[in-house]
């Protein structure tokens, strides 16, 4: 049997703006309602029977959302990744520079343009990391217990994703991986604003490209705590999500 998904029909709609209305579903409250919404942004409901989708749709739209049921099968996969190194803007476009290949990428051809951050787990490059049973094996034989291991430290993780080109591409930026010095005497010590800085100028002329709520926010410099999803997996569910909408911003009527 098919399940279903109800879509915000807004591909611009903020992480948080359904959350009231979810948290309201079978009295589940404000804390599960946000870490689904950051889990599956965009999303008010995921692998539900029809009729519950059609029931979840009408509720929505009784409380001023604007939806649209799509099944779970047609949630169109992103393209591969190509990861950039390097982005070179010009006139008319940009080039990608990724591992063995410069892909020039017309700014007019470009149809999703969109960016996430979230926060993970930072695994040290350490001899505890790489050989986590070392230390209690030597403890073991020396009769001697080991101390709690220490809570793991998270960062927060950047990403941005952009499809287009004659056949599409997908162009994934980290700003961990770029070599920013395109950006001339623009570019400063802190990879973040100069991610920032590059966003910026690629997002400009895709004026065409269908735009998710965290980008302009982040070229904003607003506080991002609230706007962070779950997961890279979560990312890559708004990626998704933003695939259904045709150039113009709008999502196919249900």
């Amino acid at each position: 049997m098919s399940s279903y998904a109800v879509i915000l029909k807004d591909p611009a709609a903020p992480l948080a703006a359904a959350v009231p209305f979810l948290a309201g579903l079978k009295g589940q409250g404000r804390d599960p309602a946000a870490a689904f919404a950051r889990a599956n942004p965009g999303f008010l409901g995921r692998s539900l029977p029809l009729e519950a989708a059609r029931a979840l749709a009408s509720g929505a739209a009784a409380a001023g959302f604007k939806t649209i049921i799509a099944a779970e099968t047609d949630l169109p996969a992103p393209p591969p990744e190509l990861a950039a190194v390097k982005i070179e803007p010009g006139d008319g476009g940009f080039h990608a520079r990724t591992p063995g290949a410069l892909t020039f990428i017309p700014y007019e051809t470009v149809t999703i343009f969109s960016a996430a951050a979230w926060d993970a787990a930072y695994i040290p490059d350490t001899l505890q990391a790489l050989k986590p049973g070392l230390f209690a094996r030597i403890a073991a034989l020396a009769g001697a217990g080991l101390p709690p291991p220490a809570a793991p430290v998270r960062e927060t993780c950047f990403r941005a994703d952009i499809i287009g080109g004659e056949v599409p591409l997908r162009v994934v930026l980290r700003p961990e991986a770029l070599d920013f010095s395109p950006l001339g005497p623009a570019r400063g010590p802190s990879s973040l604003e100069n991610f920032r800085a590059l966003l910026e100028l690629l997002a400009a002329p895709c004026f065409q490209a269908v735009k998710n709520d965290f980008l302009p926010a982040f070229l904003a410099g607003r506080q991002l705590a609230g706007l962070k999803v779950a997961s890279e997996e979560a990312a890559g569910l708004e990626l998704s999500r933003l695939l259904l909408a045709p150039r113009g911003g709008a999502f196919p009527a249900p």
